[in-house]
């Protein structure tokens, strides 16, 4: 309910529950000291009706404060000065006041706020002297503390806590404000810089996924060139085996024609005359080898019989393996890693890797997961990483096993 408000509706409820607090205060505090009277008089009651009007006087500036703060200070130190010429004991004046003093230094800048409050201080003092000379009575405001008019030094020590303390605290909310405003910027800008990191590597990603697609047709069409110039050759002689040669042939047809829809729309960014044909879970073992040469304590673990899987989750396969290991040995030197490969419905790739014992160099974030996510999400896989309860890390893919649920 109080967050639907606006602010200028949030102020003026804020000023009509202070007003109501104050009011049925001063009508207590009236109500006990007239019964104690042996008569009540009607003085009394004259004199806390006006206080009552300067109560709700004070609350109103106090509405205000917000859109014109230092108006709002200006109105609540007039109103303790009229209070004091007309030797009212209010107290709702001087709260006014108060909260008028913290909000000004909380909303303006320091250079317009110290000439501010100083000068309205000032008047404090010398408005209170003045009118005590005149009949006023300072002893009933809260913003003298009791001093008498006549005590000049006492008047400038109660007005310089009256306007200095709530100043004080104002300035420290500002400054608080202050840097939690910086922190939530430079927290937005942090974000925006890792969404703008994520989208290039995205985009890198999708060029190298576009080259090494290139790379796959290639080497499919040219299997079929081969095979079909070979069934050409069977079809009189053997019948039957130029059938399953056919018959091999739409199936690698069909293979390659999935690969290239999982990346309609994706452009190759450059052609690499010579490139040796893409890797594969094949080239796994190679990768453990170069990962032990390179110092690291790998571990690897073949579940499942070892089948056929499509040519471009096959390389989405190795390029995970890869990247977990390129982190781990980055992120985790000296650390303990386990490469776990499952085969079934599904292709589960696991890569863990221990706490490392000693402090990694620091450096700024790479886009390795992000390329894994972009990698993995082409071929319709998931993948999941994060820290594990142990400390480590852990990089899990689950890839379809047949391009027909990639």
């Amino acid at each position: 309910m109080w967050q639907k408000l606006r602010p200028g509706q949030r102020d003026i409820a804020s000023a009509s529950a202070l007003a109501v607090v104050l009011c049925l205060g001063t009508i207590g505090v009236y109500l006990l000291v007239n019964a104690m009277q042996p008569a009540p008089t009607h003085a009394s009651w004259q004199l806390m009706a006006a206080t009552l009007t300067a109560t709700l006087a004070g609350c109103g500036f106090v509405a205000v404060r917000r859109r014109a703060p230092r108006v709002a200070l200006c109105g609540a130190t007039g109103l303790v000065l009229v209070c004091v010429g007309f030797a009212l004991r209010s107290f709702g004046p001087a709260v006014a006041l108060v909260v008028c003093a913290y909000t000004v230094t909380t909303l303006s800048a320091v250079r317009t706020v110290v000439p501010a409050v100083g000068g309205l201080a000032a008047a404090h003092v010398a408005g209170g002297f003045l009118l005590s000379r005149i009949g006023g009575d300072t002893a009933g405001m809260l913003t003298y503390w009791q001093a008498s008019g006549r005590d000049l030094d006492a008047l400038v020590v109660a007005t310089l806590a009256s306007f200095g303390l709530p100043a004080l605290a104002g300035a420290v909310v500002r400054d608080r404000r202050r840097r939690m405003a910086e922190l939530v910027a430079r927290a937005e800008l942090l974000e925006a810089e890792r969404e703008e990191r994520d989208q290039a590597a995205a985009a890198e990603e999708r060029g190298r996924i576009a080259r090494e697609l290139h790379d796959i047709a290639a080497h499919d069409l040219s299997a079929i060139v081969v095979q079909a110039g070979a069934a050409d050759r069977l079809i009189e002689a053997d019948p039957a085996r130029a059938r399953a040669v056919l018959h091999d042939i739409r199936r690698q047809g069909r293979q390659s024609l999935a690969a290239m829809r999982q990346l309609v729309g994706v452009l190759r960014q450059d052609d690499t005359p010579g490139r040796r044909p893409p890797p594969g879970l094949r080239d796994v073992a190679d990768l453990l080898a170069a990962a032990e040469v390179a110092g690291m304590a790998v571990d690897a673990t073949i579940v499942g019989t070892p089948s056929a899987v499509p040519a471009l989750v096959d390389l989405t396969a190795f390029r995970v393996v890869q990247e977990a290991l390129t982190n781990a040995r980055r992120h985790a030197p000296g650390a303990a890693v386990r490469v776990r490969i499952r085969y079934g419905s599904s292709l589960s790739i696991v890569v863990d890797n221990d706490r490392s014992a000693t402090r990694p160099p620091g450096g700024p974030a790479g886009y390795g997961l992000a390329g894994m996510r972009e990698r993995v999400r082409q071929v319709n896989g998931r993948l999941r990483a994060g820290p594990t309860a142990e400390g480590g890390w852990r990089v899990a893919a689950d890839l379809p096993a047949s391009m027909e649920d990639a």
